[in-house]
This record gives C-alpha cells, sequence and structure tokens, in this order.
C-alpha cells in the first residue's frame, strides 16, 4: 500500500507522542500540577491510539465512523484478540469521561485505572506498529 511521506509522518508523530507520554506517566502524582498532568496524558494518550484506529481504518480503505465501530472493525479485520477490543473501549470510555467531565469526574478512579491504560495503549500501540511497517513496508 502507498501512502506518501506526509501520512507517514502524522502516524510517526503519533506513536511518538504515545511513547513520549506513557514513559512520564506517573500513577502517583505528588501535586495538584501534577494530578492535572496525569489526567491530560490519560485523555490525550487514549485520544491519539483513538486517532491511530481511525487513520488506520482509512487507509485500510474502510469507511471511518464512530470509535466504537472504528475498534470493532480494526480488531476484525486485524483478527486480533476480543479482549484487545474490549479493553481499547473501556479506555474510551475513561477518555470521554474525562473529556466531557460526564458527572463531575472521579478523579480517584481515574488514578487508578492509570496503569491499565498504559498496559491496554501500550499493547495497541505494538500492533499499530507492527502494522505500520507491514502495511507500507517502512521500518523507520
Amino acid at each position: 500500500m502507498k501512502i506518501d511521506e506526509f501520512r507517514k509522518k502524522r502516524y510517526r508523530d503519533k506513536f511518538n507522542y504515545i511513547t513520549d507520554n506513557l514513559k512520564c506517566l506517573t500513577v502517583t502524582p505528588r501535586t495538584e500540577l501534577e494530578k492535572k498532568g496525569v489526567l491530560y496524558s490519560v485523555h490525550t494518550i487514549i485520544e491519539s491510539v483513538i486517532d491511530l484506529v481511525a487513520m488506520f481504518i482509512k487507509d485500510l480503505g474502510y469507511q471511518v465512523e464512530d470509535d466504537q465501530k472504528n475498534i470493532s472493525l480494526l480488531v476484525k479485520k486485524l483478527n486480533l484478540e476480543p479482549e484487545l477490543e474490549i479493553e481499547l473501549k473501556k479506555a474510551n470510555g475513561l477518555r470521554n469521561i474525562l473529556v466531557h467531565r460526564y458527572n463531575g469526574v472521579d478523579e480517584e478512579m481515574v488514578l487508578n485505572s492509570v496503569d491499565e491504560v498504559i498496559r491496554v495503549t501500550s499493547k495497541w500501540l505494538e500492533i499499530f506498529e507492527k502494522l505500520f511497517v507491514e502495511l507500507f513496508n517502512d521500518e523507520s
């Protein structure tokens, strides 16, 4: 599959953003500022993973739909474990809570989910990096 260099750069930028933010993510913020940073990082890491799902859906030639359908479609088309779909949908729900501040945000619940977010998004990042190389013959 052929994509232009700008599109490849967008993928790499997303990969790097996720990787850099995962490295900095702490499960025990000591100050209010660190806590706000953790909440923002959780939100943007998950958002970047969801963006990558949509990018791969599009570049694989499928119609991009809502986040839930995109996740399901990618899991199906890549023949991935159903657990990956469930975990990413759950993480996306957490992101939605942070973004939309549904019923206020239980910050303690989010902070208690950081380890899970790291685990889930790291798994997906690994899948994406392999898929990128396979689809676009690009190992950079």
